[in-house]
């Protein structure tokens, strides 16, 4: 394992203690700008291999697509309710974009959509018709583990509840819908080239946080699934970059 790899176990180590003993998401003392500052150091890891295995122009074309477009269709959610339901933010995450969507929102999702593709990628391979289906499937069971405890920490509040830790059934609808949109857009600018497994990075790192504050507040499913996600991203992560 080069030191590289190294760091980003000893990183994914320390954000689950840091979500099992240390984070609370209710501190006042808590500076507004640590939420954000700790959003972009996830997303890093990903961004810089994503850009390192499609070049830069490829690269950041795709990252700056799939921020905008998935930070417009969360406006128009928070403003309608579609597709996910209705929701809104309750912490300050950042400014917020035609006062209703943090900015930070483009950072936090775009990770695990990435994530989500490379798993998919490693496990059925770059084809259209596996590709997007099974991309779908892994970016919806990060959203079991995700929203529940971002819902819990008090980061946003879904206004009519859910029967899922208080996650409504039509949010997995939207996130399933807006994925194969995404996922599509990652396939026709990235094509058939094989994914390095470095592009999972961040998508390791969150779950590992998110895993320990399930676990420490009692949310036993998505804690179990996010270990379980977490444990399949390890081989996928440092199974070699194919660019190379």
């Amino acid at each position: 394992m080069r030191i590289t790899g190294a760091v980003l176990i000893l990183a994914a180590l320390a954000l689950f203690l840091a979500g099992y003993l240390v984070v609370r998401f209710d501190d006042p003392a808590v500076p507004p700008a640590v939420p954000v500052v700790f959003l972009v150091g996830l997303a890093l890891p990903s961004y810089i291999a994503l850009v390192r295995w499609l070049r830069p122009v490829r690269g950041i074309a795709l990252l700056l697509l799939l921020s905008l477009l998935p930070l417009a269709v969360e406006a128009y959610a928070v403003s309608t309710g579609i597709p996910y339901g209705r929701f809104a933010y309750s912490a300050d995450l950042g400014y917020r974009v035609l006062g209703l969507v943090p900015w930070t929102v483009a950072v936090a999702y775009l990770p695990m959509l990435l994530g989500a593709v490379t798993l998919a990628a490693a496990a059925v391979g770059t084809a259209w018709s596996r590709l997007v289906p099974a991309g779908t499937f892994f970016l919806l069971l990060v959203d079991l583990v995700v929203d529940p405890a971002a819902v819990h920490a008090g980061l946003w509040v879904w206004l009519d509840g859910g029967a899922y830790y208080g996650v409504p059934a039509s949010n997995f609808v939207g996130w399933v819908l807006t994925g194969v949109v995404y996922i599509m857009l990652f396939r026709l600018i990235a094509s058939a080239r094989p994914i390095s497994g470095m592009v999972a990075a961040s998508l390791l790192l969150i779950l590992a946080f998110w895993t320990g504050y399930l676990a420490r507040n009692g949310l036993a499913i998505p804690a179990l699934l996010g270990a379980a996600l977490a444990l399949a991203t390890l081989p996928v992560v440092f199974g070699g970059d194919p660019s190379r």
